[in-house]
């Protein structure tokens, strides 16, 4: 009786969450245009049977075959990473497919076979066993003695750990003792079904669920691409956020790691900031560190690709990015696009983005960084030198390179093979002044001018004009000094839910 009541109950618990993990890959969008919460799955659940019928009875089909041989079923992805890892994993995961079909199914596989399997033990428990309780004594290693460098441990990791030595250690002693006393396997039996109908009813619910989503995320990036329907592509980056592991792989990989250790901040790190993401999109409430750590995020990354390589469950991490940060730069939650170098990368693929979309976020943050700039108005045809206040007359901060603006003669080298000045028929309209009047404007003294003018945020820092420049004016460099001046001053980025870290690492080294 109490076997039935417990299995049917942890299956209840089962199935809710896995429909609920399952519902939220169809439910929640991640990116700009699409709403971030849709009122119907059904038009995304239809998109994705048509493209896996399209896979299964297609030429991808033999591709997903290849895969699935090589990367869920050999793993040979975390082989080329770590050996010992690839052990760890091998042991745990084959371990637990023999004892699922030698024991969770004997009624149907073993028995068939061995007609007095209840009545002698069962070398194949016992081995199995042993395989998962190996891998598990690997992982505590790794964790706890050779300490993987940026491989974090919480209380996901631990409940895995305790769960599947609970369950593998009474299933082996429930096997030793089924033939020396009932009375002891009796007890014993009660650990080992109570701890087990735990550990299935809480799967969905718990980092274990990488069981069921590491697989499909390996097998989806096989088969898709930038060409797979749109709606496709977000049900697998919801999925994806299911599917991490936290293995740090990619946080050892990551060209800007480093910097976690100079700000202090690990949940910088990508492996880290993938539980935020995974709250965040679930509607969850997300802490302030939480938003800080996926701001330092967005500022931080290179899209350097080297994460998406290495992931080990396959997750384009670098595409995840992408549509993450979009979505947050058109809710304001990002820090100003125009200090980061995804303002470059997103230049890249501005084809995927109407007009509007892709100007709306670079006009509002260079608005923003030139609010409190406006004393002066570059289109006027005299400008009264007089009310300027004496200490806007300097730029206290500025580099040794920055001051070189007091070379210049305004011969116009600068402006004349700027790339940004040639792609517009009338430059002074769109960028407000040009290189050369931006450095003669620094010399007058007339801050505001200088650092309201939208070329600062529209060049490229090709250093075109500074090689260019017969003064040894070094135009770029002062280009750049001149938006970080702008940025401090006018305290650029989000308002809410920004730690001082945040704020420190937007203004570091732009």
């Amino acid at each position: 009786m109490l076997y039935h009541i417990a299995l049917y109950v942890a299956l209840a618990f089962f199935a809710a969450g896995l429909v609920y993990r399952i519902s939220n890959w169809f439910r929640l969008n991640i990116d700009i245009p699409a709403p971030k919460r849709s009122l119907s799955s059904a038009p995304n659940i239809r998109t994705a049977l048509k493209g896996l019928a399209a896979t299964l009875f297609g030429p991808k089909l033999s591709k997903l075959a290849k895969t699935f041989l090589t990367d869920v079923i050999l793993q040979l992805q975390i082989l080329r990473e770590d050996f010992l890892r690839w052990l760890m994993h091998m042991l745990i995961f084959h371990g637990f497919m023999f004892l699922f079909v030698t024991h969770a199914l004997d009624k149907i596989i073993v028995t068939s076979i061995f007609d007095k399997y209840y009545l002698t033990l069962n070398p194949f428990l016992l081995v199995s066993g042993a395989m998962v309780l190996a891998g598990i004594a690997i992982s505590l290693y790794r964790r706890f003695i050779i300490k993987v460098p940026r491989l974090k441990t919480d209380s996901n990791d631990y409940y895995a750990l305790i769960i599947l030595a609970v369950i593998i250690i009474s299933g082996m002693a429930m096997e030793l003792t089924k033939l020396a006393s009932y009375h002891h396997y009796q007890k014993i039996w009660y650990i080992h079904i109570l701890a087990t109908f735990f550990g299935l009813a809480l799967i969905p619910f718990s980092k274990m669920f990488h069981i069921f989503t590491t697989p499909l995320s390996l097998l989806a990036n096989a088969v898709m691409d930038k060409r797979s329907d749109p709606a496709n592509i977000k049900t697998r980056q919801m999925m994806e956020l299911d599917a991490c592991t936290r293995c740090g792989t990619c946080s050892n990989r990551c060209s800007v790691a480093m910097a976690f250790e100079h700000i202090g901040n690990h949940t910088i790190l990508p492996s880290e900031r993938m539980r935020f993401l995974n709250a965040y999109f679930s509607d969850k409430r997300l802490s302030r560190d939480g938003l800080c750590a996926i701001q330092q995020g967005i500022y931080l990354c290179t899209n350097c690709d080297r994460c998406t390589v290495v992931c080990p469950a396959g997750i384009n991490l670098k595409e995840l990015w992408f549509s993450v940060r979009e979505e947050m730069i058109h809710t304001n939650q990002a820090p100003s696009l125009v200090l980061t170098p995804f303002s470059y990368f997103r230049g890249l693929n501005k084809t995927r983005f109407d007009a509007d979309q892709y100007d709306q976020p670079l006009v509002t943050a260079i608005n923003q960084m030139t609010r409190d700039l406006s004393q002066t108005d570059p289109f006027d045809p005299v400008l009264d030198l007089t009310p300027v206040p004496s200490s806007d007359k300097h730029f206290p901060g500025l580099s040794n390179e920055a001051a070189t603006f007091v070379y210049c003669f305004s011969c116009e080298n600068c402006s004349t093979v700027c790339p940004v000045i040639g792609n517009y028929e009338d430059p002074e309209y769109h960028v407000d002044l040009m290189p050369h009047q931006i450095m003669r404007s620094a010399g007058l003294g007339i801050k505001d001018l200088a650092m309201g003018a939208r070329m600062l945020w529209y060049c490229l820092t090709c250093y075109q004009c500074q090689e260019h420049c017969p003064q040894g004016v070094k135009v770029t460099d002062i280009l750049y000094d001149l938006k970080n001046h702008s940025a401090r001053e006018n305290d650029c980025g989000p308002k809410n839910s920004r730690s001082e870290d945040c704020q420190r690492i937007e203004y570091h080294g732009e």
